[in-house]
């Protein structure tokens, strides 16, 4: 048996951009043969929705100190909104995926959380907007993923101005066409975004520092079930 280690980057656009690293989701698979960069691999214990669609292998690479193989594959979302992706990851979570990279699972393994599912209480409408409205009317578990968000994104220099805006903000704001019919939310979230850009690079790396107070996707994640299961 030969055992690949795939690292999953769920990227979800926007806010994220489809070119940067996205949210790492990494395990384990055992496999008969060898893979090849070709080779997709499929089955429920991995994913209930891509069916035999699979995943695909990019930068299949062997490790010949540890004898395994490293690939990575990605998933991307668009439009979903922010209160969901915390129920999304979850339910990979729960299918024995872990947040982190094959990178770094070696030294610190990570612990599944245990995770409920998202009820239907007719709140769907509230959720799919709820990144858009101030913090000071979301809840608090939804706060610190958005954070947490932020600070992802700004690590992984993706999306850096996005994020600039979503933490200037505090919210997500949906995209509008410059012009006199714009509204003054939209019009402060593009000149969040142009201050980013004009910034020096030690003001933009400042900004990234201090987004070392906010909490890591998991640290957000752990806290939003817990609150859940209280």
């Amino acid at each position: 048996m030969y055992t690949l280690h795939l690292d999953l980057h769920l990227k979800f656009a926007p806010p994220m951009s489809v070119h940067g690293q996205g949210i790492v989701l990494t395990r384990a698979v055992q496999l008969p043969f060898v893979p090849t960069s070709s080779l997709r691999i499929c089955g429920a214990s991995l994913d209930e929705c891509l069916g035999s669609i699979g995943f695909g292998l990019e930068e299949l690479t062997w490790d010949i100190d540890r004898e395994v193989f490293f690939a990575r594959t990605q998933i991307i979302s668009h439009d979903e909104p922010l209160a969901f992706i915390p129920d999304t990851i979850c339910s990979w979570l729960d299918l024995g995926w872990e947040l982190g990279s094959y990178a770094d699972t070696y030294e610190e393994p990570n612990e599944n959380d245990d995770s409920t599912e998202l009820e239907d209480d007719g709140e769907y409408e509230r959720l799919e907007v709820l990144h858009t409205l101030p913090k000071t009317r979301r809840d608090r578990a939804f706060n610190q993923f958005f954070k947490a968000l932020v600070r992802l994104m700004a690590e992984s220099f993706n999306n850096c101005d996005i994020a600039y805006a979503m933490d200037k903000l505090g919210r997500l704001v949906p995209e509008e066409k410059p012009g006199p019919d714009e509204s003054s939310l939209h019009r402060k979230w593009r000149e969040a975004q142009a201050e980013y850009h004009e910034m020096s690079q030690d003001e933009q790396f400042a900004w990234m520092d201090s987004l070392t107070k906010y909490p890591s996707i998991e640290r957000a994640l752990k806290t939003r079930n817990a609150e859940r299961q209280s």
